[in-house]
């Protein structure tokens, strides 16, 4: 590459990280800091961050997995829950929380939030960056913590993990899978699909996943509109970093690629619980309000689905047992982490 490409194209990232700073900043405004427990944190802390709405009964088991895993704080933006959240983090001395009634559409899906949460509080550490029903699942999880993970990737000069989000069901209808205040959702929903994902060409040299139970029930007849399976859930956060769609992907490009030219890295596997009962209700709020991407399009087809639909299926379902069952099955790679 010329000189001069390299120059224009140093100029036109400087302009585009501009812009997308200032729309962070502008919607990180809207942020009411309500419950400070910032200065508990500690120097090499691996820190969480997360956006939800009404999702309390989910976040004791959430918090419990994640403090289980290493996370050391965790960073909460409430976008106006009236389930008792605020109450129930009263309690958490390892999490602040911040406040809005602002749009979760006009925020980027609350990417916006985040993002100007984590140009704040997190450069230079690492973040994992997921929504209440997401659980990251990576090589040796059993035996090895985040802040052993984010070592080897800072060893093998990685600056993000990549993960296929994993859809996670029953062998029941949905309506009789519950998941209760504190129920372990690996329990509750201990199926996945064992293969059927899709790969193509995404943004910025990146990849797009489309595959899984929802694509083979809600989506069948147009499965270009399934829903994104490639993710971005463990970064080394910088000031010019900037994720574009939930964490599907991100600025700089360079960010997108799982892999590098030669070299195979670690992924990992983010169990996605959100084929439960409570779906029910959740579709018909979420496609009423239309705060989801696409009006919440995909919350309507949750609506046409109803409480009796079932994911399992004779030949792709399979159990979750370990971390290693995955690798093997190629949905992630230990990379050169033995």
């Amino acid at each position: 590459m010329s000189r001069l490409r390299q120059a224009r194209q140093a100029v036109v990232g400087a302009g585009l990280f501009t812009r997308l700073e200032w729309r962070d900043r502008r919607n990180g405004r809207q942020l009411d800091l309500v419950q400070d427990r910032l200065s508990a944190i500690r120097p090499r802390d691996v820190l969480l961050f997360v956006c939800l709405r009404n999702e309390q009964p989910r976040m004791p088991a959430f918090v419990d997995y994640y403090r289980g895993l290493g996370v050391g704080h965790f960073f909460v933006v409430d976008n106006g829950s009236t389930d008792g959240f605020r109450e129930w983090a009263a309690g958490q001395k390892d999490m602040s929380v911040w406040h809005t009634e602002a749009s979760y559409r006009d925020s980027g899906f609350g990417m916006m939030w985040l993002n100007d949460l984590m140009r704040r509080h997190a450069v230079h550490r690492w973040c994992v960056v997921v929504d209440p029903d997401e659980f990251l699942v990576y090589p040796h999880v059993e035996t090895r913590s985040l802040p052993d993970l984010v070592q080897f990737l800072e060893d093998d000069r990685r600056a993000c993990m990549h993960a296929l989000l994993v859809d996670a069901y029953s062998d029941r209808p949905l309506a009789d899978t519950v998941l209760g205040p504190g129920d372990d959702p690996f329990a509750v929903c201990p199926y996945f699909d064992r293969d059927g994902y899709v790969q193509t060409e995404g943004w910025g040299n990146g990849v797009w996943i489309q595959g899984g139970p929802r694509l083979r029930q809600h989506f069948h007849d147009n499965p270009h509109g399934a829903p994104a399976l490639n993710k971005i859930p463990l970064i080394r956060w910088q000031r010019v970093y900037h994720y574009r769609h939930s964490t599907h992907d991100a600025y700089p490009r360079r960010l997108n690629r799982a892999h590098t030219e030669g070299e195979v890295s670690v992924t990992g596997a983010l169990f996605h619980f959100k084929l439960v009962s409570a779906l029910a209700a959740k579709a018909d709020e979420e496609a009423t309000r239309g705060e989801h991407y696409d009006g919440g399009r995909e919350y309507a087809h949750y609506r046409r689905g109803g409480a009796e639909a079932e994911f399992h299926s004779p030949g792709i379902s399979t159990r979750y047992e370990r971390s290693e069952q995955l690798v093997e099955l190629g949905l992630m790679s230990s990379g050169r982490w033995f």
